[in-house]
């Protein structure tokens, strides 16, 4: 493992304790770069699905599915 000076902003840091219940800075970094890296390759993920996958519906029909029939 690699060791490495960063400034973190203590804001972030207590934001991010309060979160994810984690004390330690180096958990909290640890755990946001892994955030960040399984969020970067879902999307990617998606974008290679372009062109591949039909929508049949309406847009309204998407939004009523998803959070229920009182909007």
């Amino acid at each position: 493992m690699a060791r490495t000076v960063v400034d973190l902003r203590d804001d972030l840091i207590a934001r991010a304790r309060r979160v994810t219940g984690l004390k330690r800075k180096v958990d909290i970094v640890n755990a946001a770069l892994e955030a960040f890296v399984d969020q970067h390759e879902a999307y990617r993920a998606i974008l290679r699905l372009r062109g591949r996958v039909r929508f049949r519906g309406t847009s309204g029909a998407l939004l009523r599915e998803r959070h229920g029939a009182h909007r």
